[in-house]
């Protein structure tokens, strides 16, 4: 059974779409949700925790409503993007005022609190001012706070944002360190790079709409013919008799010859093309030296499926 799942789920704030009918399983490890400011990522995390309940469809989380259960909420950390802890208090008081908040006592507290901070690998400073700590202390803090617990769903709302190089590095392996316990991550951010880096489960957004989800390679082979590819050959010879070939295919959309010896061509249905293109090189008498097929990775298809989910709005 997944443990975490949306049904058909949509989130309307007045007139503005947040979630429009998303359906998603997470289960335990890493996923990454991917998507341009404002495609509902954050809103997604707000269902997940409870803070938001769905106009349509459902949410279940380990078995319960998130919204309706503090049992079930008391199993999810949120990690946001903005900021939630005090300048004015130290980095351990901090913490001791969310472990406080959250029903602990006594020494629990102060346990919690070292836990948190050197799993962050900041107990020396644990007791300077939180508010001179840099962006990149701040975000550690937060996942140790999320790992220093037993919560069995852990949700970062772009944990790298504004993150030195450094600071990077050690939130990464915060987050490796948390899917390999077992434990149910979900990670947002803008940058698909982010997400590439630390899982290949991913979940595409765009203005609310979930436009793919999957294993890296699965979703770029289910959405990489919603978009022409363009593709660059450099060949030895002649490459007219080549592009004449190609344009007699149906789902070429356009052949450019680039130079003496090197052309370009623009197709429709890339996962028709790319197993045929060695039989029409070899038919047309060409020899290839290079060939660069750009569009064809993730990172152009999220560019363009995400632009291409905004002009149908």
């Amino acid at each position: 059974m997944t443990p975490i799942k949306l049904d058909a789920v949509s989130v309307f704030y007045g007139e503005v779409v947040g979630l429009s009918h998303v359906s998603l399983g997470l289960e335990p490890g890493l996923t990454g949700v991917v998507g341009p400011n404002g495609s509902g990522k954050s809103t997604l995390m707000r269902v997940l925790t409870g803070l938001v309940s769905p106009r349509e469809g459902s949410v279940t989380v380990f078995g319960g409503d998130p919204f309706a259960s503090a049992d079930i909420r008391s199993k999810i950390a949120f990690v946001p993007a903005t900021e939630n802890f005090h300048d004015g208090l130290s980095g351990r008081d901090n913490i001791r005022v969310l472990a406080t908040a959250m029903g602990l006592t006594g020494a629990a507290v102060a346990a919690r609190a070292d836990k948190a901070l050197e799993v962050a690998g900041l107990t020396a400073d644990g007791k300077r001012d939180y508010g001179t700590w840099s962006r990149g202390m701040r975000q550690r803090l937060k996942l140790g706070w999320a790992l220093s617990g037993d919560a069995g769903l852990v949700l970062l709302d772009e944990p790298f944002l504004g993150v030195d190089p450094p600071s990077r590095r050690f939130l990464t392996e915060l987050i490796r360190a948390l899917a390999a316990e077992g434990r149910t991550v979900m990670l947002t951010s803008h940058v698909l790079s982010e997400i590439e880096a630390l899982t290949s489960r991913v979940a595409v957004l765009a203005h609310g709409r979930l436009l793919g989800f999957g294993q890296r390679e699965d979703l770029l082979r289910s959405l990489r013919d919603r978009h022409p590819h363009r593709v660059h050959l450099d060949v030895i010879g002649d490459p007219r008799p080549l592009g004449r070939l190609l344009l007699d295919r149906p789902d070429t959309l356009e052949v450019r010859i680039t130079g003496p010896n090197s052309l370009s061509f623009l197709t429709s249905g890339p996962d028709t093309l790319y197993p045929e293109l060695p039989g029409i090189i070899a038919a047309s008498g060409a020899a290839v030296w290079r060939l660069q097929a750009p569009d064809d990775t993730l990172e152009a298809v999220f560019r363009h499926v995400t632009e291409a989910g905004t002009r149908r709005l």
